[in-house]
């Protein structure tokens, strides 16, 4: 905190890097070293991406004027600065976020040790609405955390006290953020990634200075949080308008005015010569109440060229492969619905809360390999 206290009041030239505590800090220096094309002049913190498609993340070159109009465009969406509880790896940038939101806050974050645990999230809640004058709560989680969270009766009832959650780092399925609802959790939708800054479209609304245009289905990110650019190879922004432009990976559109987002460019599955959206597909299966959890993508095929491949946490009760094809057939296409069904225990997952799409991939090939996966010609 104090290291951040001085990157954003400009008291010091240092550049830090978020270290994951698994992480060798020299060995982190020297990657740094042989990947880092350029130097930007206005970079305080470099925040290495997830790269979960790739399995290599981008170097993203973060100001502290980037940051601070961040931090300063939440609390006004939020209701203003509060105790926030980290919850999250703070290498990561909603982690990150919550460290620094404290920090200009003047407040200190209460921190989950360990990993995630309904009972020891329901308690640091509780610690925090005792430590904040306001009873002004704040949290960040991601999907899977809340799925847990609101399993436990305890828990529930203390997200239901904070003044927000905020929710990101992958895709939410409409039953979750219903039962959210239903308990009372004042839930947020939050959309970005580490080249804005964290979240800076909450609920489809973009926050004050961020502006979203759509192109070719593509969704294009402009604002005071847009990165200064990436370290490594190209810079990945544009100058237009007064302001840095950002081209996402993703697909979206806009309804009445607020961001939709449809799913990732490279989530487009060709299978027969059809694109197949595999957001749509994996939000269809886990709408069968069938799964607890579901993932799709698309595997390498002589026939179709790519087989929409389905890897799933099944429910209790599981009644097989078939019937979800037959049931997830219902509320898309059948020529979309998943040819190839794995199931698993849990989905793999990085610890920015985001799907592992390079252990996922090699799970599913292995487990067709093995036969251990239901087929569909």
């Amino acid at each position: 905190m104090d290291r951040l206290a001085a990157a954003l009041s400009g008291t010091t030239r240092s550049v830090l890097v978020p270290v994951g505590g698994q992480e060798m800090p020299p060995a982190v220096v020297t990657d740094l070293e042989k990947r880092a094309a350029r130097d930007l002049e206005d970079v305080r913190i470099i925040v290495r991406t997830s790269g979960s498609t790739t399995g290599h993340g981008r170097l993203v070159g973060l100001s502290a004027a980037q940051l601070t109009a961040s931090i300063n465009a939440t609390d006004d969406r939020i209701g203003g600065p509060g105790t926030w509880v980290l919850a999250l790896p703070p290498h990561h940038i909603a982690g990150l976020q919550v460290v620094a939101r404290s920090v200009l806050a003047g407040t200190t974050p209460v921190v989950l040790a360990g990993s995630f645990d309904a009972e020891q999230l329901a308690a640091a809640i509780d610690r925090a609405l005792a430590r904040d004058q306001n009873s002004r709560v704040h949290l960040s989680l991601v999907p899977t955390q809340l799925v847990d969270a609101l399993a436990d009766d305890r828990c529930r009832e203390a997200l239901a006290r904070c003044t927000s959650v905020l929710l990101g780092g992958a895709a939410a399925d409409s039953g979750l953020l219903q039962r959210a609802e239903t308990a009372g959790v004042p839930v947020r939708v939050t959309y970005g990634m580490s080249e804005t800054c964290g979240g800076c479209v909450y609920d489809g609304v973009p926050l004050a200075g961020m502006q979203v245009r759509i192109n070719e289905g593509v969704v294009h990110l402009g604002g005071p949080m847009v990165m200064s650019g990436y370290l490594d190879a190209d810079l990945g922004i544009d100058e237009r308008d007064g302001l840095r432009w950002l081209t996402t990976s993703d697909l979206g559109h806009l309804d009445a005015g607020e961001l939709v987002i449809d799913g990732r460019a490279d989530d487009v599955i060709i299978s027969g010569g059809l694109k197949i959206n595999a957001t749509e597909v994996a939000e269809a299966i886990r709408a069968t109440g069938m799964v607890h959890d579901a993932a799709v993508l698309g595997l390498d095929d002589q026939r179709w060229g790519q087989l929409v491949t389905a890897v799933v946490v099944a429910e209790p009760g599981w009644t097989g492969a078939p019937r979800l094809r037959d049931a997830v057939a219902t509320r898309v296409p059948r020529t979309h619905a998943p040819r190839l069904v794995i199931t698993t225990d849990e989905l793999p997952m990085l610890a920015s809360g985001k799907t592992d799409r390079v252990a996922l991939r090699a799970l599913a090939e292995q487990a067709r390999r093995a036969g251990r996966a239901w087929a569909r010609d």
